[in-house]
């Protein structure tokens, strides 16, 4: 067991002892541990990973004991926190975060996604369910997002590239001899430049990072030289960047959904299984020339059909 794992264990374990959690089982899995907890005959699961990127990683898994699977969240909200999750991220009372989804994606758009927070809304958000949007399934990014639109419309800014306008703009930019970070980067100053237009109390932004030269900070300190920027990996620890990735990965899910029903085809996410004998048969179908309508065509996928 990773050594960063057992130390982590050796603090919460006698918590959830206290509280009449007892382990019953341990397992490793893939990056980590599984742990089974049991009170009386009822049982959760609770899977604990360690990587350098993003430290500590904990998912209670599903369970038909929801009193239970409810107890042990609790307890790993009051768990000592890891180093790496003690470092505060900044002490900003009014900022901006943005994230992306759709750049792994053969199928479907490019999205960008801004959410701008103020501190005495932290509550309120913790409280609806946000956080790193990869930890939710599907109907909760759905619910957590609408709740997101409905009370701060004004906090979220969006740019959804569909298939047909990404083709163009990735072309122009690999013209210019750029790539898809370079477009990336224009996207993320775009949404983040019109949030912090919008809302004069911005202390700083916080970006989700995705290349090595943290090109959307140096874009957007072009436009905004004052303004305080962060762009780190695993961005999605701070509050307004994990609000940004639900509302990214939500306008991710409908635009699928929307594709499927307008095309009559099922599209698969991802690059992999699935991809290359969809792609074939939406040719069959509209012919080839049509293809840019849903798919991003720099993909290796294209070459091959």
């Amino acid at each position: 067991m990773n050594k960063k794992i057992q130390e982590y264990l050796a603090d919460l374990l006698p918590m959830c002892s206290k509280e009449g959690l007892q382990m019953s089982n341990e397992r490793e899995i893939p990056y980590g541990v599984q742990i089974e907890f049991a009170s009386g005959e009822a049982s959760v699961l609770l899977n604990v990973y360690y990587s350098e990127k993003k430290g500590i990683s904990k998912v209670v898994n599903a369970s038909k004991h929801k009193e239970l699977k409810a107890k042990l969240e609790r307890i790993l909200n009051l768990a000592p926190k890891t180093e790496e999750e003690s470092i505060a991220l900044h002490d900003w009372q009014h900022w901006v975060g943005s994230d992306e989804t759709g750049k792994g994606d053969y199928f479907g758009p490019l999205i960008v996604c801004g959410f701008y927070l103020e501190e005495k809304d932290r509550a309120k958000l913790v409280k609806l369910g946000v956080c790193d949007s990869k930890k939710l399934k599907k109907e909760q990014i759905i619910a957590i997002a609408k709740n997101l639109y409905h009370d701060f419309p004004q906090n979220i800014e969006c740019l959804v590239l569909k298939p047909q306008k990404y083709n163009e703009l990735y072309a122009g930019f690999s013209g210019q001899k750029k790539n898809l970070n370079d477009l990336l980067a224009w996207c993320h100053s775009k949404i983040l430049d019109s949030l912090i237009k919008r809302h004069a109390k911005i202390e700083g932004v916080f970006i989700d990072q995705f290349s090595h030269g943290k090109k959307a900070s140096a874009l957007l300190k072009k436009l905004h030289p004052e303004m305080a920027i962060t762009e780190r990996p695993d961005g999605e620890r701070d509050l307004a960047v994990a609000a940004a990735s639900i509302i990214a990965r939500y306008q991710l899910l409908m635009s699928f959904q929307s594709m499927s029903n307008f095309y009559k085809l099922k599209f698969p996410m991802g690059a992999g299984k699935g991809v290359p004998e969809t792609a074939r048969a939406f040719i069959v179908q509209y012919k080839k020339e049509r293809l840019a309508e849903v798919a991003k065509l720099h993909f290796k996928t294209t070459a091959a059909l």
